[in-house]
């Protein structure tokens, strides 16, 4: 690991904890998945290597000599072979998915034994060398080169048979896909619930700097020391504590002098804040306000199938293409086997088709893909929701959709709720998930905004916030005068507020702009002034008006902080101050 990297990890930088995130986590959730065959395990395994980690690296008296990737994926294989914990709550994720191009491989996967798997995972996708490897399984290195050639063999063997000119293709997309830079995972997805626990939990066990602990625990330890070094100690720490209230004291003095007196011994000018009101007629309008909670994000469909063949075959017939929209039942496809037997592939639901790498007459290897389709029964999306409006949300709540792709807003629901928060800056946010019904013209990952309503204030007059006054314990607004029209504003000197009506009015609810109001005197329609306050700095008692823009042109240099030279604080007496508003070596 980089001594830069190492650095920021043991003195807490959530920003290069973040920046390693980024860089590994969709191949560590590909392979703690691929490794367990089930999200609930592979979840809680995805954290805990990740925990364990960045306290590793932490804790290290030295930059670590591996890689943090080695590090992390090291971590999971050991992890792997304890009691893996099952959490139900990590049931609703999806498994994760690579780009189509490399589906061949991850179904590979399911042709190694069980038991040699996690070695071959690691050491073939992970880039964990064979002797680290080795040391985590407590055998010899000769035995894990043995165990991954055999996975290699199983591969080989079980795998259909590809034509020749379709060899050089696999290995250059299996290059590809294992490429230590992890360009081969791009397209893998690490769910927001599952992102959203991992920043919680790396956040609670959060380390402290060493250093900070090292001074910690020096300041907490108890000195012994004997009578006579005691006494030296004190009367050091006696000399030095007056020395230190003196130096204060005279600095103290100097502030205080300066404030006082410096603007007149250096002419300064002497702004005053002027206060400017002006009012605008508006009329009472009736509506009512509402307390909103919104996000945004991107949509993934609810339903989401990827169609391929068992077997080799050759294209016989494709009748759709992408961005059609198939019935459940339709046939998007049919192949013909080498034994000349006809397979039909069907749409599984009501769906659109996003992606059809086929053409009739293709030879496709055993595993390809035919198509994939998302389902017409909607999209989700996730909201980070603050923990002050977590308690407001609930299941089934109303959700407006505002997509930036299609025009109009659209209505959805609250369907999933996430208890496991996760903390940033002292706040900690918890993930919703919100659902739309399908919207044409729509496709996976489009931007999208969404809001809820928490809670409405139901109909009622309304004016702006600005508009109510308060007096003791009565609230009011001004009416109008007699000639006004809505929309004119009147400047301080034109119009008298002693001579306006005021009318009292009972508040409820606001939106931070409107303000809900109830009085029999006022009605929709009724114009009322909205005073808006505004200050200014203005006039001067400077005797000769000299602009010091903002001290910037003062004796040494007063924009940068003031200069008292070789001035001896620790021996000067405040006693000895002029009494005429001097400062020392200034004059009177």
């Amino acid at each position: 690991m980089d001594y830069e990297t190492y650095s920021k990890i043991k003195k807490g930088n959530r920003k290069a904890v973040e920046a390693l995130i980024n860089e590994h986590s969709k191949r560590a959730w590909f392979l703690c998945y691929h490794i367990t065959q089930d999200t609930c395990t592979a979840a809680p395994l995805f954290i805990a290597a990740w925990r364990k980690s960045i306290t590793q690296a932490a804790q290290a008296p030295s930059p670590p000599k591996e890689n943090f990737s080695d590090i992390l994926f090291s971590n999971i294989l050991a992890l792997s072979r304890g009691d893996l914990e099952y959490d139900g709550d990590y049931q609703p994720l999806p498994p994760p998915k690579a780009a189509p191009r490399y589906e061949r491989f991850v179904k590979e996967f399911g042709l190694v034994a069980e038991q040699r798997r996690p070695a071959y995972l690691i050491h073939t996708y992970g880039g964990v060398g064979i002797k680290r490897i080795a040391e985590i399984l407590e055998t010899s290195p000769e035995q894990v080169a043995q165990d991954i050639k055999a996975a290699e063999e199983e591969i080989a063997e079980k795998s259909e048979t590809l034509p020749k000119n379709k060899r050089a293709e696999k290995v250059r997309l299996f290059t590809q896909f294992r490429d230590p830079s992890g360009s081969g995972f791009n397209e893998v997805a690490v769910p927001e619930l599952l992102q959203t626990a991992l920043y919680h939990k790396l956040n609670l066990t959060a380390q402290k700097p060493a250093s900070r602990q090292r001074k910690e625990k020096k300041g907490m330890a108890e000195k012994t020391v004997s009578p006579a070094q005691g006494g030296k100690t004190a009367a050091r720490k006696s000399a030095k504590k007056k020395k230190i209230i003196i130096a204060a004291a005279a600095a103290l003095a100097l502030v205080i002098l300066g404030v006082l007196f410096l603007p007149r011994l250096l002419g300064m000018s002497t702004a005053a804040a002027t206060s400017i009101t002006t009012y605008q007629v508006e009329a009472v309008t009736y509506g009512d306000v509402n307390t909103t909670i919104s996000g945004s994000g991107t949509l993934s469909p609810v339903s989401q199938t990827t169609l391929s063949n068992a077997e080799s075959a050759t294209v016989t017939a494709v009748n759709y293409a992408v961005g059609d929209t198939v019935a459940a039942g339709e046939v998007i496809a049919t192949v013909e086997s080498a034994g000349r037997a006809s397979s039909s592939y069907a749409a599984p639901y009501d769906c659109v088709l996003i992606e059809l790498p086929i053409a009739a007459g293709d030879e496709l290897a055993a595993n390809s893909e035919i198509a994939m389709v998302m389902g017409t029964d909607g999209f989700t999306m996730g909201i980070a929701v603050d923990e002050l409006d977590i308690s407001s949300v609930k299941t089934g709540q109303e959700v407006t959709f505002t997509i930036d792709a299609v025009d109009g807003s659209y209505t959805g629901a609250v369907t999933a709720i996430s208890y496991n928060g996760s903390s940033s800056g002292g706040a900690t946010a918890y993930q919703i998930t919100a659902t739309v019904d399908y919207v044409e013209g729509v496709y996976p990952g489009m931007s999208a905004s969404a809001e809820i309503v928490v809670e409405s204030s139901g109909d009622g007059l309304l004016v702006p916030v600005n508009a109510v006054q308060t007096s003791g314990d009565d609230n009011y607004v001004y009416l109008a005068p007699a000639d006004a029209t809505e929309g004119a504003e009147y400047a301080e000197n034109e119009i008298d507020v002693s001579g306006l009506t005021r009318v009292t009015v009972e508040t409820g609810m606001s939106d931070g702009s409107y303000i809900l109001i109830e009085s029999g005197e006022l009605a929709q329609g009724s114009l009322i002034v909205i005073p808006t306050l505004t200050s200014t700095m203005t006039g001067s008692d400077s005797q000769d008006n000299n602009a010091m823009g903002g001290m910037g042109g003062g004796p040494g240099g007063m924009g940068g902080g003031m200069d008292f030279g070789d001035f001896d604080f620790e021996n000067f007496d405040p006693g000895n101050a002029p009494q005429g508003g001097g400062i020392p070596g200034g004059g009177n």
